[in-house]
């Protein structure tokens, strides 16, 4: 038996055009001519034909508003083995389902037909063959609102009557006597092409905005531009109040921050505006709270089958229900996020790993000599002074040889962790190398200094460490302009200063008041 997309396109070739779409177009398409019913309080009697699969709450809401408009509704589907079917359509009074084995076989698409004495119309579709994205279905689809057309499809259809249900044939065939409609509707066919066209336009909205933020986030590896830029569009292009991007790092379930952006109306001039802003995690959870009586779209960000974030639409309309465009557009977003997070986070793990010292987590050589480089320019420009502490664990070699290596890479981290616990934000711990380590002082004088120099002598001196017991650092400390007028000096004079620390017994801070005359160095303790 020939599917009814198939009798149409042979018998009626002349009068339709098919246009072919995706999945999502079709689904659409379907529901507008089921909309004209509903929304024209049409006493129509209803032939569909469809899969009872998609959302398992909104279309059996849909099944249910149009049987309760409609004179009578037939639903051809499949049987209960089908496995794509996520609800099940409850027989009513003016609700027949009529469930055939090879449905699928013979129906690939969805098929809709309303007919009553004012009007009729009619959509059959087909599933394309061959398509060279197995991902993605497309679909062959028909509408017209031609009686002729539409009672070709109706006499067809009795032929199945006859086969499920021949007594209901005999209903369906009263029925549709008394529905005949005089001529074509110039309303609803109006009222559907009007509704096709706003959805081609948003459609081409959407895959604007889909290529606008897939360039937006492609284009930096800044993770919080990333965040910024697709939240922002995200809300702009599906319409809604605001969205929420929350991540998390891979492998853990405790989310690491979110990034929302919000629409604001101006309560004089009616527009709208946003903002975006990092809303902080903590553990009585975030500001952003979702308004209850709406429905918000959820979709995880997934990378390599892990979930490393979620992205959350939602609007401030009650029920809002969120088209299958808007939901395939945040989809791709999210699975464009996806990348894009983790080539971000690679980018700035492998920043981390070029800069840092592997076993303290300090900064390395190199990124010292950097900044140093750049605290002098801006100290000259600015006036101030750079202070530099050199310090040296005491001993080292003899904790390796009496305790191991072990022993010894603790009291590294123990020195790291004591540096740490002392500076501010603002100034840099380093390992300069071996058990050599640096502090560097943004406008910080030289008593400043030594304060903080002497903080840190305690702060390691004070604790003991595993297996090891106390241990001790020397320090050398030394101020820019004030002692040194380049940088190799600054460096020199700090070094210097904390070999003397050393030889006066380890354990101390000391400094150089005078280059070229030891004489005259301050023993600070």
């Amino acid at each position: 038996m020939y599917s009814l997309f198939n009798v149409l396109t042979q018998q009626h070739s002349g009068d339709i055009a098919p246009l072919r779409c995706n999945e999502q177009t079709m689904i659409r398409l379907a529901r507008y001519f089921e909309d004209l019913v509903t929304e024209n309080n049409l006493g129509a009697l209803v032939v569909a034909g469809r899969c009872p699969n998609g959302h398992p709450l909104r279309e059996p809401e849909r099944l249910a508003r149009l049987a309760a408009t409609a004179r009578r509704v037939y639903m051809f589907c499949c049987d209960r083995d089908c496995g794509a079917r996520t609800w099940e359509p409850i027989a009513t009074e003016s609700l027949v389902v009529l469930e055939e084995m090879g449905h699928h076989a013979l129906e690939t698409g969805p098929i809709v037909i309303f007919i009553e004495p004012g009007s009729c119309g009619l959509l059959a579709s087909r599933a394309v063959p061959g398509d060279e994205d197995r991902n993605a279905t497309s679909y062959s689809v028909v509408w017209t609102f031609d009686p002729n057309v539409v009672l070709t499809a109706l006499k067809y259809l009795m032929a199945r009557f006859g086969v499920q249900r021949p007594e209901e044939g005999e209903i369906f065939e009263t029925l549709l006597h008394s529905c005949m409609p005089s001529g074509p509707s110039q309303r609803l066919a109006s009222a559907f092409t009007t509704k096709l066209t706003m959805l081609v336009q948003r459609q081409n909205e959407l895959e604007i905005a889909t290529k606008r933020i897939s360039a937006a986030i492609s284009s930096t590896l800044d993770l919080k531009s990333i965040l910024q830029s697709a939240v922002e569009e995200v809300c702009l292009a599906a319409r809604a109040r605001r969205v929420a991007l929350v991540l998390w790092p891979e492998g853990t379930v405790s989310p690491e921050d979110m990034t929302v952006y919000e629409r604001h109306e101006d309560a004089l001039s009616g527009q709208m505006f946003g903002a975006v802003k990092d809303d902080s995690l903590t553990n009585e959870g975030s500001a952003f709270e979702l308004n209850a009586s709406s429905r918000p779209l959820e979709v995880p960000v997934t990378y390599r089958e892990n979930v490393i974030g979620e992205l959350v639409v939602e609007d401030d309309l009650p029920g809002r229900d969120w088209e299958d465009e808007e939901v395939m557009m945040v989809r791709t977003v999210s699975d464009q996020l996806a990348v894009a997070i983790s080539h971000s986070r690679l980018f700035r793990q492998m920043q981390t790993q070029a800069t840092t010292d592997s076993l303290t987590g300090l900064s390395n050589h190199g990124s010292f000599q950097a900044r140093l480089d750049h605290e002098l320019k801006l100290a000259d420009r600015s006036q101030h002074q750079v202070s530099l502490i050199l310090l040296d664990l005491d001993q080292l070699k003899r904790i390796n040889d009496t305790y191991g290596h072990v022993a010894g890479d603790a009291t590294l981290c123990h020195v790291a962790q004591s540096m740490r616990s002392v500076v501010r934000e603002t100034d840099m711990c380093a390992r300069y190398g071996g058990e050599e380590f640096c502090v560097i002082l943004s406008q910080c004088g030289r008593e400043k200094a030594i304060d903080i120099a002497e903080r840190i002598r305690l702060a390691i001196s004070s604790h003991y460490v595993s297996r090891v017991g106390q241990v001790t650092a020397s320090f050398g400390v030394a101020t820019y302009p004030t002692d040194a007028k380049a940088k190799e000096e600054l460096v020199e004079m700090a070094d210097r200063a904390m070999y003397l620390a050393k030889a006066s017994g380890r354990n101390r801070v000391r400094t150089l008041m005078h280059r070229n005359n030891p004489a005259v160095d301050a023993l600070v303790t």
